[in-house]
């Protein structure tokens, strides 16, 4: 009889044993997928929001006003303490790189903003990015660009036909007149990059004026980045100087449809969920119906619509190299419009220099030909 008890005894411990080795194994694969309430004590509280805005494709007034509107909706936030402006652009349209720019400024007055270059920030793109408090580049990036194009108006004068109440009313000015407007706004450009990167700058005015392209690296060298990183330093960056220990990070992405490139490069550099390359022809169109002024590198534009090869062309100088389906090319003076000769710069040139406010006796740049600030086509 005892001995039936002690089998009986063994047999049920046995049996338990396995039941609390099957708990244990059931447990550990069954409890990865209960939904079980996370301990909110043990998460820490974020300190605030790291807002990021990009900046992507050809700038015209769409992405102006979706990127600009993305900003206003962080300064306006209560939980964004900074902000990452990520461009990813070649330029485009200088009333719309204008207007981004203003934005950026208004958002770096209130709050930290970091710039963060994926492919490109190029001519408006790097407009854009200049009141950023830092910058951060690839090595890959190409950055600069610092320049304006425009297509000359055609010349029309009073006829039969039409009659004016100014000898420019139909033109809107005289070819000259348009050349110092031309001026005046890469002289804005330049200056707002002094105005906010004077004490990182390398290179003196007159560089930049040059509308030069520099890598990322190079670009950190002259003092138009500062540091070499991703986006995501840039986050960290933008986290530290809103002294945010605990942050979250939202992308506030510009809702303005389809993006559109200019480069294969920033296309294929770009996250955007709807994205397509297209032609220069968005910008430059293919007839001249009035003054258009862009804020775009020449790199985005295909070979038959530059109108001088890139290389460097002494300030005041009138050349009239002409390429298949374009036309010469007029650099207007870097400096303000002065009746004395341009000073030659220190770089090589066939070319003789021609005063920036007397007549010349080149031939007058046709109307539907390009013209460009600085010493190379930006």
């Amino acid at each position: 009889m005892a001995d039936n008890d002690r089998q009986g005894l063994r047999r049920l411990t046995r049996s338990w044993a396995v039941y609390v080795v099957l708990g244990v194994v059931v447990g550990v694969v069954v409890t990865p997928f209960v939904a079980v309430p996370p301990d909110s004590s043990e998460e820490p509280e974020a300190d605030g929001t790291v807002a990021v805005v990009p900046v992507e494709g050809s700038i015209d007034g769409e992405t102006a006003a979706s990127v600009t509107a993305a900003l206003a909706q962080a300064r306006n936030s209560e939980e964004v303490k900074a902000v990452v402006v990520v461009a990813n652009s070649g330029g485009g349209g200088a009333a719309a790189s204008e207007r981004l720019y203003f934005g950026v400024r208004r958002t770096a007055e209130q709050m930290p903003v970091v710039g963060s270059v994926d492919a490109a920030a190029a001519s408006g793109a790097y407009y854009t990015l200049a009141p950023a408090d830092e910058i951060y580049v690839k090595p890959s990036s190409t950055v600069g660009s610092i320049g304006v194009l425009a297509q000359l108006p055609e010349q029309i004068e009073p006829n039969d036909i039409i009659g004016t109440t100014g000898p420019n009313k139909l033109s809107g000015s005289g070819e000259r007149e348009f050349l110092y407007i031309l001026e005046s706004l890469q002289r804005a450009f330049v200056s707002a990059v002094l105005k906010h990167r004077s004490d990182e700058l390398e290179i003196p005015r007159t560089q930049l004026e040059r509308a030069r392209i520099y890598s990322g690296g190079q670009a950190v060298r002259l003092g138009l980045a500062d540091e070499i990183g991703d986006r995501t330093a840039a986050i960290a960056r933008a986290a530290e100087a809103a002294n945010l220990n605990e942050y979250r990070v939202r992308v506030l992405r510009p809702n303005n449809g389809s993006v559109r490139f200019l480069s294969r490069g920033t296309f294929l550099a770009s996250d955007a969920p709807d994205k397509r390359v297209v032609s220069d022809d968005y910008l430059l169109g293919e007839e001249v119906n009035g003054p258009r002024f862009l804020m775009v590198s020449g790199l985005y534009l295909d070979a038959t619509d530059r109108t001088i090869s890139a290389h460097a062309v002494p300030d005041g100088v009138t050349r009239n190299a002409t390429a298949p389906g374009s036309g010469a090319v007029t650099p207007t003076p870097a400096s303000e419009p002065s009746d004395t000769t341009p000073t030659p710069t220190s770089e090589p040139s066939d070319t003789t220099p021609t005063p920036a406010s007397e007549p010349s006796d080149a031939t007058p740049t046709p109307a539907n030909q390009t013209a460009v600030t600085g010493g190379v086509l930006p």
